[in-house]
């Protein structure tokens, strides 16, 4: 047992050559193999470096596992592993999403200034939007997946980063504004 590098690519690691397209079964017989291989349990006796990188490369592969199972945390990482991050230039609000925003917004500042009393019509505005923006993060996740799966091998990959870029981007506002709305409805 030796202590692995701290760069090690997760998909590499539990068995995915490549890309980024992982399958969710392998992906989870992967780790459990690796975990029952790599667990300090096995390496009570062992000598205190072997332990060391046990813990080590267990906490690693936990990582490993937990990034790559989500697909927006595996597009995050797959754009830090070729190089690009999604906050690098990237500090406005997707097109396609600002009018929503602006419209979500608004009807939270209307219900926060609003009388208890009136505040129905707002609530079941806000639930629609609720409900709206669960199924455009579908949609968007489902994108990144298939992005993701389709990565391409060769050639010029500049398009697909740009259109994950894209697509984690819109999860991310729809995550936050999601996240808005259910703060409002529980005030």
């Amino acid at each position: 047992m030796q202590l692995l590098p701290t760069n090690t690519n997760y998909a590499a690691l539990l068995g995915f050559a490549g890309g980024p397209g992982v399958d969710e079964g392998e992906l989870r017989r992967g780790y459990y193999d690796l975990s029952r291989r790599l667990h300090p349990d096995r390496f009570q006796t062992g000598t205190p470096e072997e332990q060391r990188a046990s813990v080590q490369a267990t906490a690693l592969l936990n990582t490993a596992y937990t990034t790559l199972k989500d697909v927006e945390s595996r597009g995050r990482w797959w754009l830090e592993r070729i190089g690009d991050s999604l906050s690098r230039d990237n500090r406005q609000v997707p097109p396609g999403l600002a009018a929503l925003v602006f419209d979500v917004q608004e009807t939270i500042a209307q219900r926060a200034g609003c009388p208890d009393a009136e505040r129905g019509a707002l609530d079941t505005e806000l639930r629609r939007s609720r409900d709206e923006l669960a199924e455009r993060r579908s949609k968007e996740r489902k994108k990144v997946e298939a992005l993701l799966t389709g990565w391409p091998r060769e050639g010029d990959t500049n398009a697909a980063r740009a259109e994950l870029k894209r697509a984690l981007s819109e999860l991310s506002y729809l995550r936050t504004l999601a996240r808005d709305v259910q703060s409002a409805l529980e005030d």
